[in-house]
């Protein structure tokens, strides 16, 4: 078992831990001499997301704050000389992001300009190579966001609340809008009744992308890649694929679009094989590469990627005729907590990132002779104070030979002995969990610190392991992945980490789902909290965003009688559970809906169990409001103190 250095600080505490910062979408300039990136904090208040500002820098030089919002400052993008920043911002209206410019080598206090009045929220943008223009990709007011990006809808902070509530098909898009920079004039350069999910430009006149006939969340399960006319806004199947897409990108010559393709629960956390489509014969490629994230063309024949590799991330080279360099692989996380991606300049020599590990908090890094050097220093401080546990990778046999493997955390200083456990299951199932600083809430980092060790397991179905050990879980979620999870319980006990009357279990949307189908299918743990959770297939694909994400993993008819959508329901299955269940969810979640949480407190009370539902407004998929992720750690942790702590 691998092992990651463990350092003696201060307890951690949900303040301590809200004091982090997190880098991302760094992005270097074409000629690698800049890196801008966001830093975004740890929570938010009251009906707003938590705040994010640009930063910027040479890469041989000091970072420097040069947005200052009031509220959310995302997506920087340098113009192709480098002297402009692209960046979009909800500083006019909170809740929608506009789009700002701003100089480069400007000194004083935020000096970004609002470019053009877009109807949309921003969603990415990308600069014409002359610099004339930027195409950006708008989602309308009222189209969802993703369940790795809270799954709540985009509103105007200030707009008027919808009385009555009306809801019908194809109202909210997402379109494709080009801006002159020097007038800010917009015009709308996507086909009319295509919604656009990502793009990268091929040229001035014409872009790649993956898109819907349907502007719905659900409709990214279906979606393809096509060739957009910008001009006569024409669009032009490329490839419809038998999975899901993401990070797509043109080659630098216009003849070939690359993209990842593979099977996915969530929208934006895409990873698969490498794919490679001839724009002009059709003729479509698969590269000897799995598991990828990003993508980025070093050259005509050439493309990087990043991805993830078990428990950690790599990064490499990879030509058309299938021959592959490694940069970098390793006990990391580069990208952030779903995503594995680096950002290289025009020529794909300079690499940089955002990385973390166990012992080492987020930071902005660049790939020199082989290993990452800090460009930032943001959470020096913080990092430095806090008690850190220790942390190793976990390994286990399943029932049916599977070798698996998970994180394990056990507290600083512990000597030895059975601890009590607590199971955190990731979301997804598509998703895993990686070598990282303060995961998701840092509730491993609480839990450890509380004296829990913690097993973080991922079971078939998780991302790392290729395609056929992500496929595993269709057609059976809740079925071998569970019992994956109850051979990871049985290892850390016969291994003496774990007492075996003190283990619980939690976690959120798919692991809400999972620790749901602990209490109702196991007495294994002593007690549960689902987080987010699924407990009612039939009526979860009925009040859903994303109906079409149950019905390609379960692979049934929702309407079957007696079929997977009754029994892999928690509910289904609640009379005679016996687990402490206290249910945890958000008021606004759009992906995994409150009332499934209420199904499951109401068939729990039915069943005689103990136990308590919290439902937090203005939340969504997840808890950002600080508030809010201190009243759920206290809850959680009581909760366990009282079940796995008390004396049998």
């Amino acid at each position: 078992m691998a092992s990651a250095a463990q350092r003696v600080g201060r307890a951690v505490t949900p303040d301590l831990l809200m004091r982090l910062l997190r880098p991302s979408e760094a992005a270097l300039s074409r000629d690698g001499r800049q890196i801008a990136f966001a830093v975004t904090e740890s929570f938010s208040e009251p009906n707003e997301r938590p705040r994010s500002r640009i930063w910027l820098s040479a890469v041989d030089g000091e970072p420097r704050q040069v947005t200052h919002g009031p509220g959310v400052d995302m997506l920087p993008r340098f113009s192709p000389d480098g002297r402009l920043l692209a960046f979009a911002s909800d500083r006019e209206q909170p809740g929608l992001m506009s789009l700002y410019l701003l100089a480069t080598g400007g000194e004083g206090e935020d000096e970004a300009q609002p470019l053009g009045r877009l109807e949309g929220s921003v969603e990415d943008i990308q600069w014409a190579a002359g610099g004339g223009s930027l195409v950006v990709l708008a989602a309308d007011p009222g189209s969802d966001r993703a369940g790795a990006q809270q799954a709540t809808r985009i509103v105007a902070k200030d707009g008027a609340d919808d009385d009555p509530d009306i809801r019908r098909p194809f109202r909210a898009w997402r379109r494709l809008l080009r801006v002159d920079t020097a007038s800010g004039e917009a015009a709308e350069v996507g086909t009319e009744g295509v919604n656009v999910w990502e793009f990268d430009l091929r040229d001035e006149g014409s872009a790649v992308a993956v898109v819907s006939d349907d502007p719905s969340e659900s409709s990214w399960y279906d979606a393809y890649v096509a060739l957009l006319d910008l001009d006569a806004r024409t669009a032009r199947n490329l490839y419809r694929p038998r999975w899901q897409l993401q990070a797509l990108c043109s080659s630098p010559d216009g003849r070939r679009v690359a993209f990842v393709e593979g099977l996915c629960s969530d929208r934006t956390i895409v990873t698969g094989p490498v794919k490679v489509v001839e724009l002009q014969s059709g003729e479509v490629r698969e590269l000897p590469v799995d598991d990828v994230g990003w993508l980025g063309w070093s050259d005509d024949e050439t493309l990087l990627y990043a991805g993830w590799q078990g428990l950690g991330s790599r990064c490499g080279r990879i030509a058309l005729d299938g021959s592959h360099t490694e940069l970098w692989s390793g006990e990391a996380t580069i990208g952030t907590r779903y995503v594995p991606r680096i950002t290289v300049d025009a020529r794909g020599e300079t690499v940089a990132a955002v990385r973390e590990s166990a012992g080492e908090a987020p930071e902005v890094v660049l790939f020199e002779n082989g290993s990452w050097r800090s460009i930032s220093r943001l959470n020096d401080e913080v990092a430095g104070e806090l008690e850190l546990p220790r942390w190793e990778r976990f390994a286990w046999t399943a029932h049916d030979g599977l070798e698996l493997e998970g994180l394990l955390a056990r507290p600083a200083g512990h000597e030895g002995g059975p601890l009590p456990l607590v199971v955190w299951v990731h979301g997804g199932p598509t998703a895993s969990w990686t070598w990282q600083f303060a995961p998701q809430y840092g509730h491993s980092l609480l839990l450890a610190s509380a004296g829990y060790a913690v097993l973080a397991p991922n079971p078939r179905g998780s991302a790392g392991r290729g395609a056929a050990f992500r496929e595993a879980v269709l057609g059976d979620m809740g079925g071998e992945d569970f019992e994956d999870i109850l051979a990871g319980v049985d290892a850390s006990v016969a291994a003496g980490i774990a007492d075996e009357d003190r283990v619980g279990i939690f976690g959120g949307s798919y692991g809400g789902f999972m620790s749901a189908l602990a209490v109702t299918r196991s007495d294994r743990f002593a007690a549960a909290v689902p987080m987010a959770v699924v407990s009612n297939w039939l009526s979860f694909h009925l009040t859903t965003n994303i109906g079409r994400f149950d019905e390609l993993f379960l692979d049934d008819d929702p309407y079957r009688p007696g079929g997977a959508y009754f029994e892999r329901s928690p509910v289904a299955q609640a009379p005679g559970s016996r687990t402490p269940t206290l249910i945890v969810h958000g008021e606004l979640d759009l992906c995994t809906p409150v009332g499934q949480a209420r199904e499951l407190y109401q068939a729990l009370v039915d069943a005689g169990v103990e136990t308590e539902l919290a439902v937090y407004p203005r939340e969504g998929h997840g808890y950002v409001e600080r508030a809010h992720q201190i009243d759920v750690w206290q809850r959680m942790r009581a909760w366990f103190d009282r079940h796995l702590l008390r004396e049998f």
